[in-house]
């Protein structure tokens, strides 16, 4: 039997009227949201099971679909993890690194060959289309990652840094 900690996020700004969002830390990517804490379970089951099915698909070493899955739950009221904190090893960040583009790959084989319509197409006003689905993803990797710079704490340093930054992107930009 295989364990996985699920934290449930109960308040905070991912807490919207749609429901509390449950992620897998040792997963990367599965995580699920419900109208109630009992939905996200239900949901963050299903999401574990794809994630795992396609990480067997291409070969990686994860629990066979026999094997039991246990679930431990907690729920939290911060988007911070305590696990997040947890130092990895070496071979722990290649692993992560294979399956953060295992799922992109199978991300974008989804959607490639989808026509312009169908990237627009919405069931109603409150659900957002394909197209605006895939650039929050774009821009949440950025997010993520540009959190990952270590800026100057000194105000100056830090204004400095920034301004490079900017004036970089934007030389970079073409005529268009």
């Amino acid at each position: 039997m295989v364990k996985y900690l699920v934290y449930i996020e109960t308040i905070g700004d991912p807490v919207t009227d749609k429901g509390p969002v449950a992620h897998v830390p040792a997963l990367p990517g599965a995580s699920a949201r419900g109208k109630t804490i009992e939905e996200a379970r239900e949901n963050v089951r299903a999401a574990i099971e794809e994630y795992l099915s396609l990480l067997r698909d291409v070969g990686e070493p994860v629990p066979k679909a026999s094997e039991d899955v246990h679930l431990e739950f907690e729920e939290v009221d911060s988007t911070t993890f305590l696990t997040d904190y947890d130092a990895l090893r070496p071979n722990e960040m290649e692993t992560l690194f294979r399956w953060m583009a295992v799922s992109r790959q199978e991300l974008m084989d989804m959607v490639k060959n989808l026509p312009e319509d169908a990237l627009d197409w919405k069931p109603d006003d409150d659900t957002p289309a394909i197209r605006e689905i895939l650039c929050h993803l774009a821009e949440a990797d950025l997010w993520y990652t540009d959190r990952l710079k270590q800026w100057p704490e000194a105000p100056i340093f830090r204004l400095a840094a920034t301004r490079g930054v900017a004036l970089e992107r934007l030389r970079a930009l073409s005529e268009e």
